[in-house]
């Protein structure tokens, strides 16, 4: 019989394949063989564009998304207690593994798609996505009970937004802290096992980070590639705590594995949602009663690059003691 330890990591190397801020992976795991404790790695964290943690968080959620994908492909059940000790904020879930009894999961393809998801980077075809693949989306954003509006290609408020986020821009590119962290992690050398590859950036800038006018710290090449017809969503929560951007980070990451199904793969404008002011116009214009986490634009067309993943060493750590198998999966 196949030890526990095995598919344990099989697990987690799943959920190392979540999108992430810059893509510095900003997790860690504990493991006994039957929970993962899943925690925010402190020294990745980015204090100087994500001073509350909140896109942090936003990408352990998305790893849990996976982990949970992966953990019913290998017949057991991921039962997810978010936050589970409030005298220790970075351990944001207490994951425990047993037989599956039900599915959670009944989209076609999920599993295939945590292999195929990618970030889209620089252009995309110019068409809005199908009404039928939206009301999917949706209903998987839904489901992990967050929200998302999608936004008319034809609504003049597209204008509105993309004024918003040139601001965010112009803020952001005057800001030494932010453009230096910029720098650390954007336009990386191949080798890294994080940061974003400057082959991944779609080729777009000669500067992956200061391209005046029209600054590209957002991997989707700023508001430039938000212009046109192609749709546009934010995701929202009702509130807006660490555990408000746990369940956002699911409810993207459900909807960005839905999507790859489909052929759709998202960009993310971050900047915009990073600045207070800037944040706020976008709330007050398209979710007034909720909280904007993310802004992305939703296209067709070939995956991008891949970008690196760390080793599964340098994230997984086995208690001491720990030994293989002692449940069976199901199925």
């Amino acid at each position: 019989m196949e030890g526990r330890s095995t598919y344990v990591e099989r697990i987690v190397e799943a959920g190392m394949r979540a999108p992430s801020i810059h893509n510095v992976q900003p997790w860690s795991v504990e493991t006994d063989g039957e929970t993962l404790d899943v925690r925010v790695d402190r020294a990745r964290m980015l204090p100087g564009i994500d001073p509350a943690g909140r896109e942090t968080f936003l990408s352990c959620g998305a790893f849990l998304l996976n982990v949970r994908v992966a953990a019913e492909r290998e017949g057991l059940d991921a039962s997810v207690r978010l936050l589970p000790r409030r005298d220790d904020p970075l351990l944001v879930a207490r994951v425990t593994l047993a037989p599956l009894v039900a599915p959670t999961f009944d989209e076609p393809g999920l599993d295939d798609a945590l292999a195929t998801r990618r970030t889209a980077r620089g252009n995309t075809p110019d068409r809005p996505v199908d009404p039928d693949v939206l009301a999917a989306l949706r209903r998987a954003v839904v489901l992990e009970d967050a929200d998302v509006t999608f936004l008319d290609p034809r609504d003049a408020a597209r204008g509105h937004l993309l004024s918003t986020m040139r601001r965010a821009e112009a803020l952001a590119s005057l800001a030494p802290a932010r453009v230096a962290i910029d720098r650390e992690w954007l336009g990386v050398p191949r080798g890294r096992s994080d940061g974003v590859p400057v082959d991944s950036l779609g080729g777009w800038f000669a500067d992956p980070v200061l391209d005046v006018p029209a600054p590209a710290r957002d991997e989707a090449g700023g508001a430039r590639t938000f212009e046109g017809r192609a749709t546009v969503a934010v995701l929202t929560t009702p509130g807006d705590r660490p555990d408000d951007w746990l369940v956002a980070g699911q409810a993207l990451e459900r909807m960005l594995l839905v999507a790859a199904t489909h052929g759709v793969h998202a960009a993310f404008a971050t900047q915009v949602l990073e600045d207070p002011s800037t944040r706020s116009a976008v709330e007050r214009a398209y979710c007034p009663e909720a909280s904007a986490q993310m802004l992305m634009r939703l296209g067709y067309g070939a995956a991008g690059p891949t970008t690196p993943r760390r080793e599964l060493d340098d994230v997984l750590r086995r208690r001491a003691g720990t030994h293989a198998a002692t449940a069976r999966r199901g199925g």
